[in-house]
C-alpha cells in the first residue's frame, strides 16, 4: 500500500509541473513569425542580388560580344568597299585602253582607205608630169596652160592634205626602201647616188605607198 501511495503522488507531482509550465503568449508567437519573416526577406534579398549581378554580367557579355561583330562587320565592308573600287580602276584603265586602242585602228583604218584611193591617183599625177614637161618653153604662157597648172596644183595641195608626200630621190643616196632602180650609169657622181628620177615615188605619212623609180650612178 506504501508502494501505491508513493507512486500516485510522483503522478500528481508531474501533474502538477505540467499544469505549472508557462504557454506561450500570442505576443511571443508574433515576434516569433516576425523574426522569420525578416530572416526570409533577408534570404530573398541577397537571391535577387544575385540573379541582378547575373542579369548584368549578361547584358555586359552580350553588349562586348555586339560590339565585337560590328567592328568586324565594319572591317568586312571596308574590304568590300576597297575590293570594288580596285576592279572599278581595272574596268577603267580597261575602258581607256580600249578606247585608245579603237581610235588608232580608226585613224589606221582611214589611212588605209585614203592610200587606196590615193594609189590610183598616182597615174593622174603621172600624167600631168609628163604633159607639163612636153609644153614647150614658149607656150607656157597660154591660158590653157596656166589653166592646166593650176588644176595639177589643187589636186596635188588636196593630196597632200591627206598625207601624200613625194620622196626625194635626185642626188640622193640610193635607199632601197625608198628608192627602185631601174638601171645604172657610169657617172662622175659617188656610187650608188641617184643621177635620174625616172617616175616620182610618194609616202602615205610615214609610210611607202609607191618607191621613186631611179637611175643610179656606177664607177
Amino acid at each position: 500500500m506504501t508502494g501505491q501511495n508513493d507512486m500516485a503522488q510522483d503522478a500528481a507531482q508531474e501533474r502538477t509541473g505540467a499544469e505549472d509550465a508557462p504557454t506561450p503568449s500570442a505576443e511571443t508567437a508574433m515576434d516569433d513569425v516576425q523574426i522569420l519573416w525578416k530572416k526570409k526577406k533577408k534570404g530573398g534579398s541577397a537571391h535577387h542580388a544575385r540573379a541582378g549581378a547575373h542579369t548584368d554580367a549578361q547584358a555586359e557579355a552580350e553588349a562586348g560580344a555586339d560590339s565585337v561583330n560590328w567592328q568586324q562587320r565594319c572591317e568586312e565592308e571596308h574590304a568590300k568597299a576597297e575590293d570594288y573600287f580596285a576592279r572599278w580602276q581595272r574596268a577603267a584603265a580597261d575602258m581607256a585602253n580600249m578606247r585608245r586602242r579603237n581610235e588608232v585602228e580608226r585613224q589606221e583604218y582611214m589611212k588605209q582607205a585614203n592610200a587606196a584611193l590615193i594609189e590610183q591617183l598616182l597615174p593622174v599625177l603621172d600624167s600631168f608630169d609628163r604633159a607639163l614637161d612636153s609644153v614647150p618653153a614658149e607656150l607656157r604662157e597660154q591660158s590653157w596652160v596656166d589653166g592646166i597648172l593650176r588644176v595639177e596644183r589643187q589636186l596635188r595641195a588636196a593630196l597632200e592634205r591627206a598625207g601624200l608626200s613625194a620622196i626625194e630621190a635626185q642626188g640622193k643616196p640610193f635607199d632601197p626602201n625608198e628608192h627602185e632602180a631601174l638601171m645604172q650609169e657610169e657617172s662622175e657622181q659617188p656610187e650608188d647616188t641617184v643621177i635620174a628620177e625616172l617616175q616620182r615615188g610618194y609616202k602615205l605619212h610615214d609610210r611607202v605607198l609607191r618607191p621613186a623609180m631611179v637611175k643610179v650612178a656606177k664607177n
